[in-house]
């Protein structure tokens, strides 16, 4: 199975990046087949879906992202990263 381990710097504080988090990336079509059934504990999102499954960290001035993709998404795994990439990115 193919991986994906990102980390993206940011400006946001960990709460603002939660909130992003929480109301502009988890209802987008494109990240829902990726992030579809999720829980928050502490600072770190645990999500899965139909693509893969993975941690989102939050940490001060960094986003972490590591998802292990199922053979689904190990098909589609450049596309799923410019996506992630993209998303995390227009965040800041």
């Amino acid at each position: 199975m193919a991986r994906i381990q990102q980390t993206i710097e940011t400006q946001k504080s960990v709460a603002e990046m939660r909130n992003l988090i929480d109301t502009k990336v988890l209802g987008r079509p494109e990240i829902t087949m990726l992030l579809s059934d999720h829980r928050w504990e502490g600072n770190v999102l645990h999500a899965s879906g139909t693509l893969g499954k993975g941690t989102v960290t939050l940490d001060e001035g960094r986003v972490t992202i590591d998802i292990e993709l199922s053979m689904f998404g190990s098909a589609a795994k450049g596309k799923i990263e410019q996506t992630l990439t993209d998303t995390f990115k227009r965040l800041n």
